[in-house]
């Protein structure tokens, strides 16, 4: 915790690992933690590509790698650095607290569950949030909307995503057809 805390102080771009779920590290500015979850402004190929949360139990490493220190300065030259929403603050208590949140601020969000047997990954907007589960409009990689909801229970939950490249493709694309649920 401390160290999250740390590098969220000092704004240092890091890169987490998820050895058990992830092969690739998630590299990113931290914006938050709590004792359950880790809020990140991801960071893609040199391109700021949205707010990512994780599970504080699926982290495996976090760190500030020469790497990392040369590459910040690359984002800084380029004038990324001061575009990352540094004082954005989330309750991050727990999924329930943090998707009521993010539901409100964002359109499509994207919900991963990806330590269960058989992995789910939807991508839609929230409909209901309830005591245990989440229940979401999702839609396919085809832009159609299913008429039934995705329940997702929290405690399943690995990973949430929000105004990434990915979602804000499906928005603009649902509103230039008016495609919405």
């Amino acid at each position: 915790m401390y160290q999250l805390a740390l590098h969220q102080k000092e704004r240092n771009l890091v890169s987490v690992d998820r050895s058990g779920i992830d092969d690739q590290a998630i590299q990113g500015f931290v914006l938050g933690s709590s004792d359950d979850l880790l809020l990140l402004q991801y960071v893609y190929d040199f391109n700021l590509d949205g707010l990512m949360v994780f599970r504080i139990a699926d982290i495996t490493g976090v760190e500030c790698s020469g790497t990392c220190k040369f590459q910040r300065e690359l984002l800084a030259h380029e004038g990324l650095v001061e575009q990352v929403p540094f004082d954005l603050r989330l309750d991050l208590r727990n999924w329930k607290t943090l998707i009521t949140q993010l539901s409100a601020m964002y359109p499509l969000m994207i919900l991963e569950c990806e330590t269960l047997d058989d992995p789910d990954f939807v991508i839609g907007s929230v409909d209901e949030i309830r005591s245990m589960e989440v229940a979401m409009q999702w839609f396919s990689g085809t832009g159609r909307w299913d008429d039934e909801l995705a329940t997702l229970t929290f405690g399943d939950i690995t990973s949430c995503q929000v105004e990434t490249n990915y979602t804000k493709f499906y928005q603009r694309y649902f509103e230039r057809t008016a495609n919405c649920p």
